[in-house]
């Protein structure tokens, strides 16, 4: 390769390759066409190192650019603007007094080249052998215009441009690889926040295709709109959807303050994506910067607050939003031209999402483990208590065996163990309330016992119009027992009452309950007055003639009984009965003891 540059024009030989700093001149100047701007007393400015940043402004930019062919044959050559970010920009040769159109611009001339569809700016250029070309570039922007012109053999750009698509395309691929994995998450698990994960990997993808200029070549090159506005609102879609992910992540549920500000930022990015493209797409670039940048340093806030409640997987999202702030830093400084190269040349922005994706990626499956293994210790957890509560109950009730049952169907372990220790837990109460039931020395039912039957047979009594029978019973003189031969004596005493009584009961209904001390009494559902005095004289007569040996001693007892028979009327006062019989009990006493009276009203 061969190059040599003059004053006015730079010349290129056989061997020439490529030039990537390509000097120019520019002009800035409102001509519309080339023809005015030739008509016009210019003052072109030299750009010896090929690359032109200036400061916003409303006039066009005029570039000229002089080669000359000392070859001997005609050189097909590519002519690279590297800046895809242009609001427009017209290339135009003079040939034979006329222009010929050879890029971007209103209307191509017959006989004019069309420009390279590419994610760059490409002029073909055909310099005929042993001639000078002078080749006019207008350049029409109103943000920041940055223009790095560079001059390059056809096969050679094809060498140049293959290796960063290469890369960029496995980069790519890679992030759309992990957009498919979360989508392929979520619909197998329905946790949210992977939806949400692979849609900000998509528009971060969208993001870095657009400013590398794939989508202006392959995805929307005819939409105007969405490459002037495709910056903004992918740049600031992308930062928002972090908001549902940190409201199910990083943020706790209980922490409502936060979630509800995160609520209401979600509301505005809303309001604020829709009412971006109503701004000049210059203008919605900055808002778009300005709202991404807020929002980033409070998601890093919030990442900083989450790392210092000891989280240890929260590294994860230091180290993302971190980085989200450095590519908005980066980028920006380019929009405000604090920075200058060619897009091919910063492959920072792409390294930083792609950090960004991957930390992201990361971060989710972490908290997806998370929950899985809070659910696996809440279950175990609750497991553990059920299976401690079963054993000590056990050892309460002093069990030898425990039931054990097979359920044979598909449920959870987990699940199916629970619920067999639900039920033997079941089946042990009604074993313990069954004890409680019984008077623990004369194994007859007890007063607690009793006091729920009369309630269930007085409402029965009025329900069915039937008489309820209550027979109070003690034993006579039962303290000169106790004081005479002790207490051993007076519970041997109890007990063998008890038996005699229960010994005359035969209906299923009919049943005897220990009322307290040495007193009995005895239910008798459906029964008359005659019947139940009948039996209280049987039991009676039974207990006079008993001897009863206990041991060394020998005795004899006798008992009273009171009577007391009716259909109840008033199923809220079961107690009427008791106290009645037992008035009757009293009477008995009184005339003498050792006989049977019913309550006479």
């Amino acid at each position: 390769m061969l190059v040599t540059l003059s004053t006015h024009a730079f010349e290129i030989n056989q061997g020439f390759i490529k030039r990537s700093a390509l000097p120019f001149s520019y002009v800035q100047n409102n001509s519309e066409t080339l023809e005015q701007l030739q008509r016009t007393e210019l003052d072109w400015q030299n750009v010896d190192n090929g690359f032109l940043h200036l400061k916003p402004d409303s006039k066009i930019i005029w570039l000229k650019v002089v080669l000359n062919n000392q070859a001997a044959q005609d050189l097909p050559l590519l002519l690279s603007v590297n800046n895809n970010q242009l609001d427009n920009i017209t290339a135009v040769i003079p040939e034979q007094n006329r222009s010929i159109l050879v890029a971007l611009g209103s209307e191509y001339q017959q006989s004019a080249q069309q420009p390279i569809s590419h994610q760059v700016q490409l002029v073909p250029i055909k310099l005929p052998a042993h001639e000078s070309t002078t080749l006019y570039i207008k350049i029409e922007n109103n943000g920041q215009t940055y223009l790095p012109l560079s001059l390059w053999h056809p096969i050679e750009y094809l060498k140049y441009t293959s290796k960063f698509n290469l890369l960029y395309g496995m980069l790519a691929g890679f992030i759309v690889a992990m957009v498919l994995t979360n989508i392929s998450l979520y619909s197998f698990t329905h946790k949210q926040y992977f939806l949400f994960g692979g849609l900000t990997i998509a528009t971060i993808w969208m993001l870095n295709v657009h400013l590398y200029g794939f989508s202006h070549r392959y995805l929307y090159n005819n939409w105007l709109w969405l490459q002037q506005y495709g910056q903004a609102l992918f740049m600031f879609i992308s930062t928002g959807l972090f908001i549902p992910i940190l409201k199910a992540t990083l943020v706790p549920t209980n922490a409502l303050r936060t979630q509800r500000m995160l609520s209401v930022m979600l509301k505005l990015g809303i309001v604020c994506t829709v009412l971006l493209p109503l701004a000049p797409h210059r203008i919605a670039l900055l808002i778009a910067f300005f709202l991404s940048f807020v929002t980033a340093v409070t998601y890093l806030c919030l990442a900083v607050i989450a790392y210092r409640r000891s989280a240890p997987f929260n590294n994860a999202y230091l180290l993302m939003f971190s980085t989200l702030l450095l590519v908005l830093g980066y980028q920006s400084a380019f929009e405000l031209g604090l920075l200058s190269s060619p897009v091919l040349d910063r492959p920072l922005t792409y390294l930083c999402y792609l950090l960004i994706s991957m930390t992201l990626s990361y971060a989710l499956a972490r908290q997806y483990i998370k929950d899985r293994d809070n659910k696996i210790k809440h279950q175990q957890a609750r497991l553990a208590q059920t299976r401690a509560e079963d054993a000590l109950l056990k050892e309460r009730l002093h069990l030898q065996e425990q039931a054990q049952e097979k359920l044979e169907t598909s449920i959870d372990e987990r699940t199916f163990e629970l619920e067999v220790t639900l039920r033997e837990l079941q089946e042990k109460n009604r074993e313990l309330e069954k004890l409680n039931m019984e008077d623990a020395l004369t194994k007859v039912k007890n007063r607690r016992y009793f006091d729920k039957r009369i309630m269930m047979e007085v409402r029965r009594s009025r329900r069915e119009q039937t008489t309820l029978s209550v027979v109070m019973l003690d034993i006579d003189h039962f303290k000169k027992i106790n004081d005479s031969y002790g207490h051993v004596v007076g519970d041997q005493a109890i007990c063998a009452v008890a038996k005699i009584i229960e010994q005359h009961l035969k209906r299923p209904l009919d049943e005897v309950f220990r009322y307290g001390g040495e007193e009995f009494v005895l239910l008798l559902p459906n029964t008359q007055q005659q019947g139940a005095l009948e039996l209280a004289e049987q039991i009676r007569q039974s207990i006079c003639a008993a001897h009863f040996d206990f041991g060394a001693t020998h005795l004899k007892m006798t008992l009273s009984a009171g009577v007391y028979s009716a259909i109840a009327t008033d199923s809220k006062n079961p107690t009427l009965f008791t106290d009645l019989a037992d008035k009757a009990l009293y009477q008995a006493k009184q005339q003498g003891r050792n006989r049977v009276l019913a309550y006479e009203l």
